[in-house]
């Protein structure tokens, strides 16, 4: 992924404008957004050009040898999307839009899909470590939208949306770098008002994650004259079993010992 020229920055600030022409609708923001690629990956974990290429070449023979079955792996890796596009957000729908240039100016392109903002489910990635992992340069920042699996005629994507509805998923997530201006980051804050909580798609025993973070607090509530011991104790055990990070662990701490 190339570092961002003043031409790319200059599209994001008219990606609104552009991407009210392209739908008809009333763009409250808009920015331009970028696919992070298994090759981005490897290469940030240090994997060479020559054996990147041999795990393309071999995806790309499996497409040829198993086109239903491949096809469908291809479509939840991009969620049916190409690997560049606008992203766009009125008062009531979120559109990803073509990507399109004439020279250096970013122009009307094709609807490739809507959502409805209100379910519509996004998350900013916090932690620079996310970035780092992914592949992604200084000069972008990540986000993550969950796209819903359309199952269509393939009963590989057919199960796979299954699974995934009965797992209560949100959808496919897949990872975007943004630029870190202000488009960017006003698009971000918008789209990302419903993300997932923590945990949502992590199930143990039958139960997601979030769920029974949510119980806890609301056992947590009901206590008049709750034990701190126990709440530690019971903190320091969801923290180990991966389902509280460092900072959520460090920041209930303090709220207990400080009460």
């Amino acid at each position: 992924m190339k570092e961002l020229t003043s031409e790319d920055l200059s599209m994001n600030q008219q990606a609104a404008s552009v991407a009210s022409s392209a739908t008809g609708d009333a763009i409250e923001v808009a920015a331009r957004c970028q696919l992070c690629t298994q090759d981005m990956q490897l290469q940030a974990f240090g994997v060479g050009g020559v054996n990147r290429g041999f795990v393309k070449a071999s995806k790309g023979l499996s497409r040829v040898l198993m086109p239903r079955t491949m096809g469908g792996l291809k479509n939840m890796e991009t969620g049916g999307l190409p690997d560049s596009f606008v992203l766009a957000a009125s008062a009531g729908k979120v559109y990803a839009i073509e990507d399109k240039h004439d020279g250096g100016q970013l122009v009307p392109g094709k609807v490739l899909e809507t959502w409805d903002r209100a379910t519509f489910s996004a998350k900013r990635a916090a932690a620079p470590v996310m970035a780092a992992i992914t592949g992604v340069p200084d000069d972008r920042q990540l986000m993550t939208i969950y796209i819903p699996l359309d199952g269509g005629k393939s009963k590989y994507m057919q199960a796979a949306a299954r699974i995934g509805e009965a797992a209560g998923s949100p959808g496919q997530p897949h990872q975007y770098a943004l630029a870190k201006d202000d488009a960017s980051n006003r698009l971000i804050d918008a789209v990302t008002a419903n993300g997932p909580m923590a945990g949502s798609n992590i199930m143990i025993g039958g139960q997601s994650v979030a769920d029974m973070m949510k119980q806890a607090q609301q056992a947590q509530a009901a206590t008049a004259a709750p034990d701190p011991t126990a709440q530690l104790t019971r903190l320091a055990e969801l923290h180990e079993r991966g389902v509280l990070t460092d900072e959520e662990f460090a920041a209930q701490k303090e709220k207990i010992l400080g009460s």
